[in-house]
């Protein structure tokens, strides 16, 4: 069923019941019992409130001509009330005109809505004329209530069917607030009654004016609620345009990150390796238990950790001598220039320490800041180790290509000066573990590097 289907069935319905209860209660109506003058200030009233409602969620509106619907029923009962809905129905359905759908709505709901509350109020002791004072205040309250859930009820359901907004979303926007106003206006309708009832018609007069306070006071709320509602509504514009620039910014930006890797690739094939380092890293982050963000950090930092070589001069990233004091200062700012590189890129933030303390020793010898122990980020020292190992294990200019038993060798005896014991050991069972082809395969690649050098690690 489609949701036009279902707003025109789900009125139809409504239109049906109401037509009923019309017939019920004008047939059951004492009209000789009726003061036309006070009838006729009634309808005067409800016409008046009805022409000028406050409009609420799209198209929809409420009015105070239900204070004048519950002084008819106080005063006369059902059938009364109900002919006061239909005049405000056919006011509202001139003013503006409105298509055949909404208007057969508006009637029906605002009809079911004051028979149901007229036969409320009696069923809870409401006497009609009201001569008991406390008994009518407290049926036009449990009456008024009823009339307030049926009607916000009755058009935030027609809301939601025709919009397909979940009912209570909409009911609560619209209506959970007006609670208070409906109470106060409904008491206004009783006291209208009560006025007529002691002080005849002049007194009753003397009450329409609390009805347009209580107009007042729906028409300013809904305009204050407009107008933050239009403010709200341009800051999540405001915010989407900016996540919008956010992210084209940090695609931007990480295009760039990624064309500074595949330069550095090309100046320095040592790179090359990451591949294998990566995979390596992340499997030893696992072993070691580390959080999801660490494990982010231990992906991305052991991805770009030598990204700050994009600024060391290539015959320096090449050369196959020692390199003089001056050429090894400068390779040793590749930690903090890369570190910088990225600092504007949200998406590579959690790398950024890694990057910045991948050269760090674990007795406080490395650098650039000199840290020691667990002042390095453990993501940093799982890098250091895995990479430190692929460099072993690949050819160098100005040594051959140590042997893995060579390799695990050097992690052993430089464990707890250069790396983290415990980092070394877990690395150690990880390789064990490996596939001896994918070692080898590993090794046999790094054999396409023997033309470059690494910086010392």
């Amino acid at each position: 069923m489609t949701r036009a289907t279902m707003t025109t069935t789900y009125i139809a319905v409504l239109a049906t019941l109401a037509a009923v209860a019309i017939g019920y209660a004008v047939g059951t109506q004492s009209w000789a019992t009726v003061d036309p003058a006070m009838f006729a200030l009634i309808l005067v009233l409800a016409a008046a409130t009805q022409r000028v409602p406050v409009f609420l969620f799209r198209s929809s509106a409420v009015s105070v001509s239900f204070a004048a619907t519950i002084a008819a029923y106080v005063l006369y009962g059902p059938g009364a009330a109900v002919a006061t809905n239909v005049l405000c129905a056919a006011i509202n359905a001139f003013s503006p005109r409105k298509p055949f759908q909404k208007v057969a709505f508006n009637f029906s709901s605002l009809t079911l809505a004051a028979f149901v509350a007229a036969q409320t109020y009696q069923a809870v002791g409401g006497l009609t004329p009201p001569t008991d004072l406390f008994r009518t205040v407290v049926a036009v309250a449990v009456s008024g209530l009823v009339y307030y859930a049926l009607g916000s009820g009755f058009t935030a359901g027609v809301i939601s069917l025709s919009t397909g907004t979940p009912f209570v979303s909409v009911w609560r926007e619209n209506y959970a607030w007006m609670f208070v106003n409906f109470v106060a206006t409904a008491v206004n309708g009783a006291s209208l009654a009560v006025a007529y009832q002691a002080l005849g018609f002049f007194g009753a007069v003397m009450f329409v004016l609390p009805l347009g306070v209580a107009w007042y006071s729906f028409k300013l709320y809904m305009t204050r609620s407009e107008e933050t509602r239009r403010h709200n509504e341009e800051l999540v514009e405001l915010n989407q345009k900016l996540r919008a620039a956010n992210e084209s910014l940090e695609r931007s930006q990480l295009s760039v990150v990624e064309a500074l890797v595949e330069t550095l690739e090309a100046k320095d094939a040592t790179v090359g390796r990451t591949a294998s380092t990566v995979t390596r890293a992340v499997s030893l982050a696992r072993r070691l238990g580390v959080s999801d963000d660490e494990l982010d950090a231990v992906r991305l930092g052991a991805l770009i950790h030598d990204v700050g070589k994009i600024s060391i001069p290539e015959q320096i990233l090449r050369k196959a001598g020692p390199l003089t004091k001056s050429e090894w200062d400068l390779v040793k700012q590749h930690p903090t220039i890369g570190a910088q590189l990225i600092v504007n890129v949200p998406a590579l933030a959690p790398a950024r320490a890694t990057v910045l303390a991948h050269h760090e020793r674990y007795d406080g010898t490395g650098y650039p800041r000199g840290l020691r122990g667990n002042e390095i980020p453990l993501a940093a020292q799982i890098v250091a180790a895995v990479d430190a190992y692929a460099a072993m294990t690949a050819s160098r200019p100005y040594r051959g290509t140590l042997s893995e038993d060579e390799a695990l060798d050097e992690l052993r005896r430089n464990a707890g000066t250069q790396f983290n014991p415990a980092v070394v050991q877990a690395f150690i069972a990880q390789l064990a573990e490996e596939p001896h082809g994918a070692r080898q395969a590993d090794a046999a690649a790094s054999f396409a590097f023997r033309t470059v050098r690494a910086d010392g690690d």
